[in-house]
């Protein structure tokens, strides 16, 4: 049975304590979104949703009930911009929107401050019977593709993710990361499997109280991006007292070989375990984990699959050679049904069986042990969230930009030609993709160097400006 079905077998155990807001255990929480669920009844068959989240209660409520009721979901931030939600509504046509109280009167039924709006659907396209949650990608909540996850797929990575963290009811994980993010919301999917409490709040890692919060509701793992990891080493995390905490996750992009050894040394002087994983929003959040003991001698590596996963290299459709470096391939129960770009995909099944090429570049060791040597297309990650550059481009090449880009995890990179306001763009960029003004960097050149057939050479272009 599916963790969002079993809830009430947990009884009486903590299931959330939010910061400043009341608690829930896991019986009052089953019967609060049974509440909820049985609201949503109101459409018959499967209809799409929208949940607009915090990491709040009332948020959670709203996205476990959707499951429970059978709906499609899509998990969007809060924030979005209004614009940005718009165009998605359009295109994909919701029935209806769990949302904060504040956004609007009127909500057919409330909970922990989020209700239950109806919206204007388009019913013309009969929704897949697998489908179970919509999650964007590209890098921003407002992208129109999107992820398409069966129900089995939540219930069989959160099942993994037990099984290696070796998660157990008195797990008491604080959300470092948004649920509408694959890897905020896998923690919070692992978690209520395994019948944890979960330590809700949005407060930022640099306040105080988040760090009160921690302390005083005995926070015992955290899970960061590398920008987390950046801002807990100038928080000198090394030197606070968490006697609680024993676990420490990363994922979202590759953390520098020189940062995994010093978390996981600083983890074994106290006592911790320092997981370093792999994974993509279309497989659910997870695909490999690098167990603690190697962190220290494979701070390179991704290790290997997780429960119930597959991993291998190729080339061309064909294994490569031991040694050689190839695409890396993931097979497992958790792999995405497909994309969606509209209402009309909505209707689609399962495109890849179970197969995803991750457009990764990687090699394996003698020991089954997995590393990240590239990438096949132009994509990068910022604060975990994958970026498309050519995406990226083409969209302010649009908006009047003349321009390229390139980068690396953790870093956009945008040349200019001549003529241009190159102080206005990280403004810009900012409230187009949600990015923060510190893995931005603007340039100007006097000109875009090019192939004889005219291709751009963004290698030549961005030398030197990625280090």
């Amino acid at each position: 049975m599916s963790f969002w079905n079993r809830l009430a077998v947990h009884g009486a155990h903590p299931a959330v304590l939010e910061e400043g807001g009341p608690g829930l255990n896991y019986r009052e929480l089953d019967a609060e979104v049974e509440r909820v669920a049985r609201s949503l009844e109101r459409w018959p068959g499967k209809v799409l949703g929208f949940l607009r989240l915090r990491n709040t209660t009332g948020s959670l409520i709203g996205y476990l009930a959707g499951l429970r009721a059978g709906h499609a979901l899509m998990l969007l931030d809060e924030e979005l911009q209004p614009e940005r939600a718009a165009h998605l509504q359009a295109l994909y046509g919701p029935s209806w929107v769990w949302q904060p109280l504040s956004r609007g009167p009127d909500a057919l039924i409330s909970s922990h401050g989020h209700g239950l709006f109806p919206l204007s659907s388009r019913e013309e396209v009969v929704i897949h019977p697998s489908l179970a949650l919509l999650l964007t990608t590209s890098g921003s909540t407002g992208s129109p593709k999107a992820v398409r996850l069966a129900g089995t797929a939540l219930q069989a990575n959160a099942e993994a993710i037990v099984a290696y963290l070796q998660l157990h009811p008195g797990e008491r994980p604080v959300t470092t990361l948004p649920m509408h993010y694959s890897y905020g919301l896998s923690v919070v999917n692992s978690h209520l499997a395994a019948g944890a409490t979960l330590l809700m709040t949005g407060r930022s890692l640099v306040s105080r109280e988040f760090w009160a919060f921690c302390r005083q509701e005995r926070a015992t793992s955290l899970a960061g991006v590398p920008y987390t990891y950046g801002m807990l080493e100038r928080l000198r995390f090394s030197g606070m007292a968490l006697p609680h905490l024993k676990t420490l996750t990363q994922a979202g992009g590759r953390l520098e070989a020189d940062a995994v050894r010093r978390f996981g040394e600083q983890a074994r002087q106290h006592g911790r375990r320092f997981f370093v994983m792999y994974g993509q929003t279309e497989a659910t959040a997870r695909i490999a984990y690098l167990h603690p003991d190697k962190v220290l001698s494979k701070p390179g590596s991704i290790g290997q699959a997780i429960p119930g996963g597959n991993l291998s290299l190729e080339r061309d459709g064909r294994p490569v050679e031991p040694g050689e470096e190839g695409e890396l391939i993931y097979r497992g129960p958790n792999v995405m049904l497909g994309l969606a770009e509209s209402r009309a995909d909505l209707a689609r099944g399962d495109e890849l069986g179970g197969r995803l090429a991750t457009g990764d570049l990687g090699r394996v060791d003698e020991e089954g042990d997995y590393f990240i040597t590239g990438r096949t297309k132009r994509f990068i990650k910022l604060h975990g969230q994958r970026l498309n550059l050519d995406e990226v481009e083409k969209e302010l090449l649009d908006g009047g930009w003349d321009c390229a880009c390139g980068g690396r995890d953790n870093l956009l990179a945008v040349a200019l030609l001549p003529g241009q306001a190159v102080d206005r763009l990280p403004a810009e960029l900012s409230r187009r993709f949600g990015l923060h003004h510190s893995v931005i960097r603007c340039i100007e050149v006097a000109v875009f160097p090019r192939s004889a057939a005219g291709k751009l050479l963004y290698d030549n272009l961005f030398a030197g400006q990625l280090s």
